[in-house]
């Protein structure tokens, strides 16, 4: 996949409220992960590990929170989306 997903402006919308959601901690990286695989891509978790390179055991593991990845793991995941591990500042209420 050369193509960046973030370029498709439906897409883009949809990923910037999701980073919104987070931001303000209403869902996790898992989830946006899990929703973005689902919605956008409308990729198994099977094809998704094949297309990151990730097993689909971390892949999985990632979805539901139960791991702290390393950078280069939560990259992988995240880089078919055009997204990576940053430091975003808090936001508060």
């Amino acid at each position: 996949m050369n193509e960046n997903i973030f370029a498709h402006e439906k897409h883009g919308e949809l990923i910037k409220e999701l980073l919104s959601a987070y931001q303000r901690q209403e869902l996790s990286a898992g989830q946006i992960l899990k929703i973005l695989r689902k919605d956008i891509l409308e990729m198994s978790q099977v094809e998704y590990a094949a297309l990151t390179g990730i097993s689909r055991r971390t892949l999985s593991d990632l979805e539901q929170d139960l791991s702290s990845p390393t950078f280069l793991v939560f990259n992988a995941a995240f880089q078919p989306f055009g997204l990576q591990a940053g430091l975003i500042p808090i936001v508060k209420d």
